[in-house]
């Protein structure tokens, strides 16, 4: 069966950068993640790219480009579209600044292809081969679940041990990591901050969040 390729471009305004993507790449369907203020001219480019390449286009309204709703639309499409597709592209060459940041961590969170696009010519980032969906284990898993549901947020160590039942250095090694292995906080899933008394605070992030709404829930 041959591999089936969706395209998912980020609209800011420059479509060439959404025609470039499609003449250097294959394309099955084409996702267009669409600001609201950028609406007709989704429309206009769904409707010229189904009339001339017969190419099913798809819009996705976004309220605004903030880093956590971009994040979670894209990674709404990738859901949605994984079962029929086999293969996903993310076109970052018409995205505003955050837009793009949002979908470049979209791309490594899933561990797939994202690409510029300079002029006419499209340039590959390097993206982890598998993603962080697949190369976060359990425990972490487990640690960011825990920080997810008491707010997104737990004060100390302490507190975070109690809930998931591991002593502080076995959490110290999955937050901070060690030299051979990197922790939660090096790979952006959490930050840490030093509150009260020293204690250290462990906050979920957006590209955290993100994460465990990959995760199928108990």
């Amino acid at each position: 069966m041959p591999v089936r390729t969706v395209q998912v471009a980020i609209l800011g305004g420059n479509e060439d950068a959404v025609f470039a993507g499609l003449r250097n790449f294959p394309a099955h369907k084409l996702v267009l993640v669409t600001p609201t203020a950028n609406l007709d001219q989704s429309e206009a480019i769904s409707t010229k790219l189904g009339e001339t390449l017969k190419l099913p286009v798809r819009v996705v309204e976004v309220k605004n480009s903030s880093i956590q709703t971009m994040l979670d639309s894209i990674g709404q499409v990738i859901r949605e579209d994984q079962d029929a597709s086999q293969d996903f592209l993310i076109n970052l060459g018409s995205a505003a600044k955050e837009s793009a940041c949002a979908g470049l961590a979209a791309a490594f969170l899933y561990g797939i292809r994202a690409f510029d696009v300079a002029g006419d010519q499209p340039e590959m980032f390097p993206v982890m081969k598998f993603g962080y969906v697949r190369a976060v284990t359990e425990p972490k898993i487990e640690i960011l679940r825990a920080i997810e549901h008491s707010g997104g947020r737990v004060e100390s160590l302490e507190a975070l041990s109690g809930i998931v039942n591991y002593g502080k250095p076995l959490l110290s090694y999955h937050i901070r990591g060690s030299r051979d292995s990197r922790g939660l906080e090096s790979l952006g899933l959490v930050e840490v901050e030093r509150g009260k008394r020293g204690r250290l605070q462990v906050i979920l992030t957006p590209l955290g969040r993100t994460l465990l709404s990959t995760e199928p829930r108990n």
